[in-house]
């Protein structure tokens, strides 16, 4: 998948705060890309960016136009994952997500090591072990629920 952010503007946000969490550096290449109004993410924004993502990749038009409707509509996102509090992190885990279920056959390399890769992501393993956090809610990670706990 072609990159949407420069990894100049990545290096920068990561130079800026080096010890930086998910959520903080997400947080700064939304607003060093001008998406943010004050701490809150500029749906709208958000939105033209991905449009203009899609015109410089219009293989990826479906899988854009499936997050868009998934990601930045009207009704704020549950948690996407172990980062609480964090939109920015829960809007960018369901268009990362999104983008990966809905691309096209033509999209995967049909390599055995994409193959791999694409049931991996198709089957939505990653369970973090903050995941299991008591403050984090039920249905927030993917599969944290079926995989055993330990004490």
């Amino acid at each position: 998948m072609p990159p949407a952010v420069s990894g100049e503007l990545t290096n920068k946000c990561r130079k800026a705060n080096p010890t930086a969490n998910e959520c903080e550096s997400l947080t700064c290449v939304f607003r060093e890309s001008n998406l943010m109004d004050g701490t809150a993410v500029n749906k709208e924004k958000t939105r033209t960016f991905l449009d203009n993502y899609v015109r410089e990749h219009p293989v990826w038009s479906p899988a854009i136009e499936h997050a868009k409707a998934a990601c930045l509509g009207p009704v704020e996102l549950k948690p996407q994952g172990i980062h609480l509090n964090c939109p920015i992190y829960d809007i960018m885990h369901c268009i990362f997500a999104s983008m990966i279920k809905n691309a096209t056959p033509a999209q995967w390399s049909s390599t055995s090591e994409c193959q791999g890769y694409r049931s991996f992501a198709a089957a939505c393993p990653y369970c973090p072990a903050d995941c299991f956090a008591a403050q984090v809610p039920i249905g927030s990670c993917n599969a944290c629920l079926s995989l055993p706990r330990s004490p």
